[in-house]
C-alpha cells in the first residue's frame, strides 16, 4: 500500500497548522485585552501633580488624553494641570479600547484669595453684533459702561451689548469696593453685506454656535444636539477636528463631551464657529472661539 503523504509533506502540513494556531492564539489574546490603569489622586489642588499609570498586557500603542488638549504616549508619568476645573482623562489602548477617569482640580487657597477681577471680551466686533462681556472674579455688584451711551449700561456680571455706531470705545467695569475701573478697549467695525453664496456657511455657523451653547447650559440635551450636528453637518464623522481659540485641538466628540462636563462650571460662552471644507465641500475642521471664566 502506497503512503498517502511523504515525510516532507507531513512536515509542511504540521508547520502550517502551528502557524494557524499561533495566529489564532495571538488574535484571541489581543481581542480579550482588559485595561489595567489608574490615576491618582482624583481630587487635587491646583499646582499639585497627578500620577497616571497603565499596566495593561499586550499593548502596542498607548495614548493618554488629559481633557484640555494635552496628551502623553508614556505608560506611566506625572502631570500638572495649569487651571482649576473638572477634567475627563481618557486612556486609549491599541487605538481601540479606552477607559476614562474624572479629576477635580481645586483652586489653592492663595489663588482664591488673590483672584483679581478681569474682563473677558473681544477686541474687535462688527456694528450691530451681539457682544458678550464677561467679568471674571468674585464680587456682589457690577457696573458696566460700554462707552457709547456715556452712562452705566448694565449691572449684570456677564451682559450682552450691541454697538450701533462704528468707532473705538473704552469699556469700563467697576466691581465691589474698587477705587478705579478696569478698562478694556474695543473697536467696532462697519457692518458688511453678506453674499448670498455664504448664506449656507452663516446658517451652519449659527446652528453650531447655538447647539454647542445648549450642550454647555443644558446637559440633558447633549445627545440630541451632538447627534444633530454629527448627522446634519459632519456626515457622521466624529473624528472631525476642532481647533479651540487657535491653540488646542480635539476630535469633535471629545470636544463636545468636554463642554458637557466642564463648560457650565467654567461659564464658557461660544463666541464664533467657522468651518474649513475639503474639495468636496465637506467640513474637515471646525474653528471655535470661546471664552471662559475659570
Amino acid at each position: 500500500m502506497n503512503k498517502l503523504f511523504s515525510k516532507g509533506q507531513l512536515i509542511v502540513v504540521a508547520m502550517m497548522l502551528i502557524l494557524i494556531g499561533g495566529s489564532f492564539i495571538i488574535k484571541s489574546c489581543t481581542a480579550g485585552i482588559s485595561i489595567r490603569a489608574s490615576v491618582s489622586p482624583l481630587d487635587v489642588e491646583l499646582g499639585s501633580p497627578i500620577r497616571y499609570s497603565d499596566s495593561t498586557y499586550n499593548t502596542s500603542h498607548i495614548l493618554w488624553e488629559f481633557g484640555n488638549g494635552d496628551i502623553s504616549y508614556n505608560k506611566t508619568g506625572f502631570y500638572t494641570f495649569k487651571e482649576a476645573g473638572r477634567y475627563q482623562i481618557r486612556l486609549i489602548v491599541n487605538r481601540e479600547k479606552s477607559q476614562c477617569f474624572i479629576v477635580n482640580v481645586r483652586d489653592s487657597k492663595s489663588a482664591n484669595d488673590s483672584k483679581l477681577i478681569r474682563i473677558k471680551a473681544p477686541s474687535k466686533v462688527v456694528q450691530n453684533e451681539r457682544v458678550v462681556f464677561m467679568a471674571c472674579g468674585n464680587s456682589d455688584n457690577w457696573r458696566w459702561e460700554f462707552g457709547e451711551s456715556g452712562q452705566v449700561d448694565s449691572q449684570e456680571q456677564n451682559p450682552i451689548y450691541v454697538y450701533s455706531k462704528v468707532g473705538v470705545y473704552e469699556v469700563k467695569l467697576m466691581a465691589g469696593n474698587m477705587m478705579y475701573p478696569i478698562v478694556h478697549t474695543i473697536e467696532v467695525l462697519p457692518e458688511f453685506a453678506i453674499d448670498e453664496s455664504s448664506d449656507t456657511d452663516a446658517q451652519a455657523s449659527d446652528d453650531f454656535k447655538r447647539r454647542l451653547q445648549q450642550i454647555i447650559d443644558e446637559r440633558n440635551v447633549f445627545n440630541t444636539n451632538y447627534n444633530y450636528l454629527l448627522r446634519h453637518y459632519l456626515h457622521g464623522n466624529s473624528n472631525v477636528m476642532v481647533l479651540i481659540n487657535g491653540t488646542n485641538e480635539n476630535d469633535f466628540y471629545s470636544y463636545c463631551n468636554g463642554l458637557k462636563i466642564l463648560g457650565k462650571q467654567q461659564s464658557t460662552v461660544i463666541m464664533d464657529v467657522n468651518a474649513e471644507r475639503d474639495k468636496k465641500g465637506r467640513i474637515k475642521r471646525l474653528l471655535v472661539n470661546q471664552v471662559s471664566c475659570n
